[in-house]
């Protein structure tokens, strides 16, 4: 295993950064949970820095091209909420925060298609489970028939419901679990001996986490994937990177904030963060397992 050097929010490395990464205009990427958050950001800066098509495959379905007219002047969760109260049709204070919440997911998920269409050879999306890992490995196939070729996967999926191990559900276990790991076993079987797997783990699965049990691990588990397929495939290129929680990408609460800072745990700077995982594609990927954090060993295992 290789734990990183702390990040630095103002440095890093530059995006294709690395001589061996052989991803290019004519390469084909799939991208699971790939449309929002970190994924969402890693796949329209691939696309950027190499030029390749890339498919996404996410749980949310695909959005309508434009907001309804009274929401379109809303530019935050607050306002979009006042906006929704606003049209006086009796929904419950669940509901509205329920649509709040879908609102502000659309946009996400418009803006990451709009960005891929500027930089990327093709980008299509597809609303899919990745738990239904039968339906998950049939799309798979499906692009690698349709486009020719199936060049990388980012496993980038991935859910939390903490709770403490005494209020934790076995379906909220099986929710959280079931979206990384048999998921992550189809993607690597997907990519064959000469293509990319690159798995998004946590540092949760290294260090554990408080609240965590479930996802610490799935995570765990994803790293042990990684190493496995290095031993039993060595032509292919697997690693699983153990992030540590990331600035702005809705993962990470405001208590896990306070509960970071007391530790002395920073977050990545998602500009940082991406140039990373990009440096590690560049490198080849070199090894099974990575840890990229803005703290200390010390600090994540206390």
């Amino acid at each position: 295993m290789t734990l990183a050097r702390p990040l630095d929010a103002q440095s890093g490395p530059e995006p294709g950064a690395g001589g061996d990464c052989d991803v290019g205009p004519g390469s084909v990427v799939v991208v699971t949970g790939g449309a929002r958050g970190i994924g969402g950001l890693l796949a329209v800066a691939l696309a950027r820095a190499t030029g390749c098509g890339v498919e996404l495959i996410g749980r949310s379905p695909l959005p309508p091209a434009n907001e309804p007219a009274d929401l379109a002047g809303a530019g935050d969760a607050v306002a979009v909420r006042r906006a929704l109260v606003a049209r006086g049709d009796g929904r419950r204070p669940a509901e509205i925060e329920a649509e709040t919440a879908r609102v502000l997911a659309d946009r996400e998920i418009r803006a990451t298609l709009a960005a891929l269409r500027e930089h990327a050879a093709f980008v299509a999306y597809r609303s899919l489970d990745v738990r239904d890992t039968a339906a998950l490995a049939a799309a798979l196939d499906e692009i690698r028939q349709r486009r020719g070729r199936l060049d990388g996967i980012v496993h980038a999926a991935g859910v939390r419901e903490d709770k403490l191990i005494r209020d934790k559900t076995a379906e909220s276990f099986a929710r959280v679990f079931d979206t990384k790991v048999p998921p992550a076993g189809v993607v690597v079987d997907a990519v064959g001996d000469h293509g990319f797997a690159l798995l998004f783990a946590s540092v949760s699965g290294t260090f554990g986490n408080a609240g965590q049990v479930d996802y610490a691990a799935a995570n765990s588990a994803l790293d042990a994937l990684a190493r496995h397929a290095r031993r039993s495939r060595p032509h292919s290129r697997v690693v699983a990177i153990d992030w540590g929680p990331w600035a702005g990408t809705g993962m990470v609460s405001p208590e896990l904030v306070r509960e970071y800072e007391r530790r002395g745990i920073g977050l990545i700077d998602p500009e940082a963060g991406v140039a990373a995982a990009l440096a590690e594609l560049g490198a080849g990927a070199p090894e099974p397992q990575v840890v990229v954090t803005c703290a200390s060993p010390e600090a994540l295992g206390a």
